[in-house]
């Protein structure tokens, strides 16, 4: 027999998991976890257009609640900390800055090992038809090219398909830098109270933010897109990750700052990368370091001494040593072998 909790979704038990109807346009949910360990607890906030309701419960209870589906989209928005998002029976992590973008009829949960802040935005057939169609009513012509977005594309390819099992990850680009939680925090702040305290122009306002938000996650110089699909080893999409985090960061991210930002331990990075690459994380992490001195090289005046101190070397033979076995020459040989060949 179907359920409605709190008059924004209407749940129907099934044998396996309980599928959930959303019953308004959208709705947001903001999680708030203190940790898992005894006593910690799980704060709750659902917000709609027809209206706002508040629960709490134990870690261990909201932890043990079975996976779901759902006849709508669901954004992951992590503001802050990391949270498990088992899919399919598949376990990901995501880190603080991350999203994923989970189309409907998939099963999943989410559960926390930390203190952890989230935001999920639940958006109706009905809503994405609208934003889908907004290129039709715009007023600007940069409007229409912002419908061909990443997340735009990724929404109209599964709009009509139950049977596409993907979702869609958002990985952080530049991890030393906050910029991206920060305009995370600022979009999804505006959103929660807008809708929470609507007055007259507040829907128009909740779809120009959702936008706002869809352009944001689509910007390819803060965001790695990854779509997942179900078939496919977790194992890749971590080794997704960790090279784009030696890849933004020249391959001087530490192992203890890998384990911070994929919530993994590094010995175990450390075992996926050599089962993909055939190397140790420092080597691995290396072969973007001397990427990135051989692109100075080639197309700056930069001095090698200059380079090689940006890249992290204190010592120079060291630098020397290492870019003459990936190449098979000296930096200044290399630097004067390219710049003859583009004289040609």
């Amino acid at each position: 027999m179907s359920k409605t909790f709190d008059k924004v979704v209407e749940i129907h038990p099934t044998e396996k998991e309980p599928w959930y109807d959303i019953l308004t346009p959208f709705q947001l949910t903001y999680e708030y976890c203190r940790g898992s360990s005894p006593g910690d607890f799980c704060n709750v906030l659902m917000i709609s257009p027809l209206g706002s309701h508040y629960r709490t419960c134990s870690s261990e209870e909201f932890n043990a609640r079975p996976a779901h589906k759902h006849n709508y989209f669901e954004l992951l928005m992590v503001l802050k900390g990391s949270v498990y998002q088992k899919i399919e029976g598949k376990e990901f992590i995501y880190p603080s800055g991350s999203c994923c973008l989970i189309s409907p009829n998939l099963s999943h949960m989410e559960t926390f090992s930390q203190e952890a802040h989230l935001l999920f935005i639940g958006l109706s057939r009905d809503l994405v038809t609208e934003l889908l169609d907004l290129d039709k009513t715009v007023y600007f012509q940069q409007e229409k090219e912002l419908n061909e977005n990443v997340v735009f594309r990724f929404l109209k390819a599964r709009f009509y398909s139950d049977h596409d099992k993907c979702h869609l990850d958002f990985f952080p680009k530049h991890p030393r830098q906050s910029f991206a939680d920060a305009n995370l925090y600022r979009i999804s702040d505006s959103l929660v109270s807008t809708a929470f305290l609507p007055q007259l122009g507040s829907t128009y306002m909740v779809k120009g933010l959702i936008c706002s938000l869809m352009r944001h996650l689509s910007d390819e110089s803060v965001y790695h897109h990854t779509l997942v699909r179900l078939d496919s080893h977790t194992d890749l999409l971590l080794f997704s990750r960790i090279t784009h985090l030696l890849e933004d960061t020249d391959g001087r991210l530490s192992r203890s700052e890998l384990e911070g930002l994929l919530n993994y331990n590094g010995s175990y990075i450390n075992t996926i990368v050599k089962r993909h690459t055939g190397m140790c994380l420092y080597d691995y992490g290396m072969t973007f370091c001397l990427k990135k001195a051989a692109l100075l090289l080639s197309t700056t005046n930069e001095s090698i001494v200059s380079i090689a101190a940006r890249l992290n070397f204190t010592n120079r033979t060291h630098f020397y040593t290492l870019f003459k076995k990936k190449y098979g020459e000296t930096p200044g040989e290399y630097r004067e072998r390219v710049k003859n060949e583009n004289m040609l």
